[in-house]
């Protein structure tokens, strides 16, 4: 372009100007262009949050102690359930090598007063009066001197009965522990059942009274941090980075938003030296639960997982909910659609005495897949 003076001559300074102006305003341009890029419009700051929900404060400041305590109940849960399954497991270790060593007493016993027999069928009259001055067989052996007596030519029998012994008695100190701390981690799971139904009741009718732009905004906000932290549990890569959007098409929340709380679980230690390959969300008993995409469905009844249904997507991933209370009116090779009803939230197989909960996985390669970890997409929709 050409630019004239009123006379019809080129401005040639005028032209000058216009270039140090448009080279000078270049990057203030393009750095509003990656602000703008970077925070979005649409995102929803806290105080504005907090703005819009000054004219229902209490219910606001209710909501929000009610979420605190739901969550905070939820996170100690699922450290719970990992607590309660390896002091279970220790538990059932204490047990067998109790037995073991019992069955190791035993046999030296029975060596013992097969020694004693013959020493004294033999002549060893040094003997009646150890063994007629006892009441029992377990007193006899209790004493050193008839031990001494039968086994100088078998010290290792009597040695190997005093090893044994002091471990056992170890043992089972270490096991009236582990079935105390047992007590103790059911206890605090029932005072936590029903924190995590008292305060999803609340958060739920608080949330519904909100008024204006308060409930409008709040969610939204809500949405956008569990978006953030989805993209932060994705950022792991691998099984623990869960699955990308695309992968999971039309995914919805397996329970009511507003009922359920979960956490980043994923890898918590279990029994034996397993780790949690899913997602536990915790919701009151008999809380609805939804097919989370089209599909058909597979019903179980057993094992760790107690009530459990596989439903297969028709785009081929696989979803497993493990725990149920019981089923909806489903059954198994049937169709299912997104949003179905299809059970109910509870605590069955191994999680009985547990707060009420879905154990929830996900298998891109359908069933026979490897799982991956569920809570980015979880964190995407509900």
């Amino acid at each position: 372009m050409t630019l004239v003076s009123p006379s019809g001559s080129v401005s040639c300074c005028l032209m000058s100007k216009l270039t140090r102006r448009i080279a000078q305003a270049l990057p203030v341009i393009f750095l509003t262009l990656l602000a703008v890029q970077a925070s979005p419009a649409s995102s929803v700051t806290q105080a504005e949050v907090d703005a819009a929900c000054a004219s229902s404060k209490g219910a606001y400041e209710l909501l929000l102690d009610a979420r605190a305590e739901r969550n905070a109940a939820q996170v100690r849960a699922a450290e719970i359930i990992s607590e309660r399954e390896e002091t279970a497991y220790l538990e059932l270790r204490l047990v067998d090598q109790i037995q073991d060593r019992q069955d190791t007493t035993n046999d030296v016993r029975r060596r013992v007063v097969e020694r004693a027999v013959d020493i004294y069928m033999s002549g060893g009259s040094e003997l009646a009066e150890l063994i007629f001055g006892v009441d029992s067989v377990d007193q006899l052996l209790a004493g050193q001197e008839f031990l001494e007596a039968v086994t100088s030519s078998d010290l290792a029998s009597a040695d190997l009965l005093s090893v044994v012994r002091a471990e056992m008695e170890v043992m089972r100190s270490d096991l009236t522990v582990k079935r105390q701390q047992l007590l103790d981690l059911e206890a605090e799971q029932l005072v936590l059942t029903t924190t995590l139904e008292n305060s999803a009741q609340v958060a739920r009718d608080t949330y519904q009274s909100l008024e204006g732009d308060c409930q409008a905004l709040f969610a939204k906000r809500q949405s956008e941090l569990a978006a953030a932290r989805a993209r932060e549990a994705a950022r792991r890569g691998g099984g623990a980075g869960g699955l990308s959007a695309e992968a999971t098409p039309g995914f919805v929340c397996p329970m009511d938003p507003w009922a359920n709380s979960f956490s980043n679980d994923w890898g918590n230690p279990r029994s034996g030296g397993r780790t949690h390959k899913g997602t536990d969300i915790f919701a009151p008993r008999n809380q609805a639960v939804y097919a989370v995409a089209d599909g058909t469905v597979s019903l179980g009844n057993g094992g760790l997982g107690g009530i459990t249904i596989w439903l297969t997507a028709d785009y081929g991933v696989a979803f497993y909910y493990a725990h149920l209370e019981g089923f909806a009116n489903v059954s198994s090779g049937q169709r299912v659609s997104k949003g179905q009803l299809i059970g109910y939230n509870g605590n069955s197989g191994n999680a009985r005495g547990t707060p009420p909960h879905i154990h929830f996985q996900i298998r891109p390669g359908g069933r026979s897949g490897t799982d991956v970890n569920p809570y980015p997409t979880l964190s995407r929709s509900c």
